[in-house]
């Protein structure tokens, strides 16, 4: 499979499941009306963006197995993009915390740290696979689209944190208002956490095996 049809493919397979990722968030925050139309567009979007990578895919006559999409090279560090996301994300939950410990009154502090360690947890998953997981070169990999989701979701995670500040001491009602618009702007980013820490998390375990299976002590 040529470069090209390898960067079309994963291009494809990046807005799949993006797609498919933000329709699920839709569902998973119990949106109504127009906002399940609007997430049934996008899983069939992202349907359709898969189809279309697996028929770029299919176009090599030896094939090209998802299973070589795990990692077989040895980590190099993370990528430029990498760092600046991690950087990004670092930036945000610094500030999260401090919102949330600072500005948020009684139970908006709990609703607030909620949202933290979620996005905590999205932070770590992405900073361990930038810096480990390393596909084949020369095949298309789900790499770009799964660290593109994940830092969304980390991202929606500690805004829908530093938004859960505005919310009054019985985290009922507004106290300011901005912050709450922008905690209800961002929550089907924040849903991403649910869908992709257990996807991210699997993935982190795959990498794990494969390096130890890679070390020269492993028998």
């Amino acid at each position: 499979m040529g470069t090209g049809s390898i960067s079309k493919t994963n291009l494809l397979v990046s807005i799949g499941v993006l797609c498919f990722a933000m329709g699920g968030a839709l569902f998973l925050i119990g949106t109504t009306g127009r906002g399940i139309v609007v997430a049934a567009i996008l899983v069939v979007l992202g349907t359709l963006a898969l189809v279309g990578s697996r028929a770029l895919r299919s176009r090599d006559p030896q094939g090209v197995p998802w299973a070589r999409e795990l990692p077989v090279a040895a980590a190099t560090g993370p990528s430029r993009a990498g760092t600046i996301g991690a950087i990004a994300g670092a930036s945000l939950c610094a500030l999260a915390l401090l919102v949330a410990l600072l500005v948020a009154e009684g139970q908006a502090r709990g609703h607030g740290i909620f949202h933290l360690i979620f996005g905590t947890i999205a932070l770590a998953l992405f900073v361990a696979l930038g810096r480990w997981w390393r596909p084949r070169e020369g095949t298309p990999s789900l790499r770009v689209p799964l660290m593109l989701v994940l830092w969304l979701a980390l991202a929606g995670a500690f805004l829908e944190s530093i938004g859960a500040a505005g919310y009054d001491e019985l985290n009922s009602g507004q106290r300011i208002a901005w912050l709450t618009s922008v905690h209800n702007a961002v929550a089907p980013l924040g849903a991403l956490t649910l869908l992709v820490i257990p996807i991210a998390l699997i993935v982190l375990c795959s990498v794990i095996v494969g390096r130890i299976r890679r070390s020269p002590s492993a028998p």
